[in-house]
């Protein structure tokens, strides 16, 4: 499974990620997130797709 994160869906894409996602932040011009993965923390930026595994763990595409 995966969506994309277009900088308006948010909420969509909170419930996607089972809450292991922090609000959106701005900077120049452009809104990114953070992803609480098994590595840590990593960022979504607009345009970038978020995959969920069949063990539930999520992967920047």
């Amino acid at each position: 499974m995966k969506i994309q994160y277009t900088g308006l869906n948010y909420p969509q894409v909170k419930e996607f990620c089972d809450g292991r996602i922090l609000a959106p932040y701005f900077c120049m011009g452009f809104s990114m997130l953070s992803l609480q993965t098994k590595e840590g923390y990593v960022t979504v930026n607009e345009g970038d797709w978020i995959e969920k595994d069949e063990n539930g763990e999520f992967h920047i595409l």
